[in-house]
């Protein structure tokens, strides 16, 4: 497939990112929502927040993990890129928060382990981010982790978010009788639950009108690789979160008061699910000991956090690859030991981040950059059955190399992969002899199983999107065969303002932003091909 970019006609130059095809993301009940606002504002960059099945690769150049000045310095800019003032976007005084990924990363003497830092999301990372974000105008910032809350002094979380303004409050250990919904709380009704009915989350999370950046790890974890939609499972609250449960052990190991929040009969719908994937040949779902580590344990973990996604909208998918680990996801793995601490896992300077709207989307990429193939793991198949995905091929999702705050069209394959092994449903049963930390990068036949169309008509359109963070115009066209494309832009007296031109462009979404200035006021957009033409009027504020 041959690249064209829109060249400079006159003083203004168009840059292109090509997607293959004209793909759209199932969004479902997780589409946001935001509050009405006819003033300034913010929100996510035009050509992302209007491309939700694509999926875009940020690529860094970090020396090592302890650069904690690179990092920052990474965060402040790409956030800065990605959020943009927006006129009628959310209102300023928006509650924002963040989810990074703050699991158990087992300080010692007050520390950090560094042989393993890449456990959690890197909080210098996350703190550059919301310093690029607020020095856009948003100042309420939150982060709510169920995980460890004894570890964010030592690991130094408590300190960066004091010295940020961000709040950070240890709600996960208290029961949800003794905290007062609404304040404390937000209680959401699951529609089509499988396993939770009702779902108490930490507030402000999942508050209508809020913000939600999702900053999730690239790393290894029994459920395979730990991205975007696990990390969503550390927003609920006490025993909401601890989604890894065994299904026979809920009712067992829960309070009685919580018993009332899951569906009543959720063991055997489980068991039921469970029953008919295995008979359809999802991969390794074969696999039936031990408890905690077979096919059964993961269909009610996949089912518990789809609960949860299918509620839950975010407004960025972010997977911070800079640094990437392998192993259990704790600092476990198959290696010797690694310093004082005895780690046997690995950290990996993969710098890369991977993002988009569409967290399901964000995490079939990361599994592929990961060294496995997303087909084999359930969670996506799921996904798929109910309604909150339709693409399983990693093929199939449009993919843009983020350089320099703009998206370029990019292939998969040219991107390098990091090998994380899990031990995701181990192989060694049944005379298999697959080691406990393996990548499940076995072949997978995407044609067997895919729903629809990945690829559809493209009909003839031009878009003006709104300002990208320099200011600059950022548009969309959409080309429904390979063409010769020109875009003019005419002021309201018809003079020329910009040319751009694109010759012999291939199908699919392109992205056009114009280096240059146009005067305020009414304007008219002229785009044509060979046999096509679209015509529209648009006010440039």
């Amino acid at each position: 497939m041959k690249r064209r970019d829109f060249v400079k006609s006159t003083a203004l130059a168009g840059v292109t990112a090509v997607a293959q095809g004209c793909v759209s993301a199932q969004m479902g009940s997780r589409a946001l929502r935001k509050p009405e606002n006819t003033g300034d504002g913010f929100d996510v960059h035009p050509f992302i927040k209007n491309n939700p099945g694509a999926v875009f690769i940020h690529l860094t150049d970090v020396d090592e993990k302890t650069n904690s000045q690179a990092m920052g310095s990474i965060g402040k800019q790409l956030s800065r890129e990605l959020i943009v003032r927006q006129n009628g976007g959310y209102p300023m005084s928006t509650k924002v928060t963040v989810k990074p990924n703050w699991t158990s990363a087992g300080p010692k003497d007050g520390k950090p382990v560094v042989e393993k830092l890449g456990v959690n999301t890197d909080p210098f990372f996350v703190e550059g981010f919301v310093q690029g974000m607020k020095s856009l105008g948003p100042e309420d910032f939150y982060i709510r982790e169920c995980c460890c809350p004894d570890q964010w002094e030592p690991m130094g979380y408590a300190a960066m978010c004091e010295r940020n303004d961000i709040d950070l409050r240890n709600l996960s250990k208290i029961p949800a009788w003794d905290l007062e919904p609404g304040k404390d709380l937000n209680w959401i009704e699951i529609p089509d639950p499988v396993v939770t009915r009702r779902v108490a989350y930490m507030a402000p999370m999942n508050e209508p009108g809020s913000f939600l950046v999702n900053i999730a790890k690239m790393k290894s974890h029994g459920m395979g690789i730990t991205a975007a939609i696990k990390n969503l499972q550390g927003i609920a609250g006490h025993r909401f979160h601890q989604m890894c449960t065994p299904v026979q052990q809920i009712t067992k190991n829960y309070e009685k008061y919580y018993h009332k929040h899951f569906v009543k009969n959720h063991v055997e719908l489980v068991t039921q699910n469970y029953e008919r994937h295995l008979a359809e040949g999802y991969p390794r779902w074969d696999r039936k000991e031990p408890i905690n580590r077979n096919g059964l344990w993961m269909e009610c973990w996949c089912q518990r956090i789809l609960d949860t996604l299918s509620v839950t909208p975010t407004a960025l998918n972010i997977v911070e690859g800079i640094y990437s680990q392998d192993g259990n996801g704790f600092g476990r793995g198959p290696y010797e030991k690694l310093g004082p601490n005895g780690v046997t896992s690995r950290d990996y300077m993969s710098n890369i981040n991977i993002f988009g709207i569409d967290p399901v989307r964000v995490d079939i990429i990361t599994h592929w950059l990961s060294g496995h193939e997303p087909g084999n793991f359930g969670l996506f198949h799921i996904a798929m059955e109910r309604g909150l995905s339709d693409i399983l091929d990693p093929h199939d999702i449009p993919i843009y190399l983020w350089k320099d705050g703009k998206a370029q069209k990019a292939e998969l394959d040219s991107f390098e992969r990091t090998p994380l092994v899990t031990y995701y449903l181990q192989r060694n049963y049944d005379g298999q002899k697959e080691p406990e930390y393996h990548l499940c990068d076995e072949p997978f036949d995407y044609g067997a199983w895919k729903k629809g169309a990945s690829l559809h008509d493209c009909t003839p359109n031009f878009q003006v999107l709104g300002k990208d963070a320099d200011g600059k115009m950022v548009g969309q066209i959409t080309v429904p065969e390979n063409d010769d494309v020109y875009v003019d832009v005419l002021d309201r007296n018809g003079e020329i303002q910009a040319r751009l031109r694109a010759p012999d462009l291939e199908p699919g979404v392109h992205q056009v932003v114009w280096d240059g200035f146009c005067s305020p006021g009414l304007h008219n957009y002229y785009v044509k091909g060979m046999g096509w033409d679209d015509k529209l009027k648009e006010v440039i504020v």
